[in-house]
């Protein structure tokens, strides 16, 4: 698996449209509290491990 998540990778896990998933990872980048995003200029990478724990905290 990779080590880094891209939005567009987000939205397919999740089965969420594109502005869902860039919603998401941006409400994660403002509060802090969801998983790791890092912003790079223009683009968001998440890491695959804090995302996948976040997600399966969800149930």
């Amino acid at each position: 698996m990779k080590k880094v998540l891209t939005v567009k990778d987000i939205q397919e896990i999740l089965g969420i449209s594109q502005k869902t998933a860039y919603g998401l990872v941006r409400q994660a980048l403002m509060t802090g509290n969801m998983f790791k995003v890092i912003r790079i200029g223009s683009h968001y990478k998440i890491p695959t491990e804090p995302f996948l724990n976040w997600l399966d905290s969800c149930d």
